[in-house]
């Protein structure tokens, strides 16, 4: 199920998917996501952003999908 290798642990997208629907683990998943995004972005930044932009811009997002389900 859960496999550990180069210090990184690999869920299956089938168990991810899974908890990120359960109630208990969704913040959980979320805040994984979150994490990810601003690791993603920080490498691609060429200059400085305001946290508070960002996770603005993250909400609005997060609410867009939410809605469309």
């Amino acid at each position: 199920m859960l496999k550990i290798r180069n210090n990184n642990v690999l869920i299956p997208l089938h168990l991810w998917n899974e908890l990120k629907s359960d109630l208990y683990f969704h913040e959980l998943i979320e805040a994984l996501e979150d994490r990810q995004d601003l690791l993603e972005a920080k490498k691609e930044a060429t200059e400085f952003f305001d946290f508070r932009e960002y996770d603005s811009k993250r909400l609005k997002a997060i609410n867009i999908e939410t809605s469309q389900k």
